[in-house]
């Protein structure tokens, strides 16, 4: 985990114990459990909303793409957009 050992963990623990005492470890570690569950929560919100919108713009791309493709196979109605109209 982290690339920190059981020894460390510990280590951390029993000096974070001399420094805050018994009564502040449970209050510290909701707090940051708090803190991570909000963390993954924004980062869940971000992911969807980004995947959301990623989803939007290939569907439109692929609408854009099949507008422009039943335009290039539809015939002129007339011929008269082929010819400059003269200028009076």
């Amino acid at each position: 985990m982290f690339g920190i050992g059981t020894t460390e963990i510990l280590i951390v623990l029993v000096i974070a114990l001399l420094l805050l005492g018994p009564k502040e470890i449970p209050r510290i570690a909701r707090t940051i459990g708090r803190g991570m569950r909000e963390l993954e929560r924004a980062k869940d919100e971000l992911k969807e909303s980004i995947e959301f919108e990623a989803e939007k713009d290939e569907q439109e791309s692929k609408e854009h793409a099949e507008a422009e493709e039943s335009q290039d196979q539809d015939p002129p109605s007339s011929d008269l957009g082929s010819h400059p109209s003269p200028r009076i």
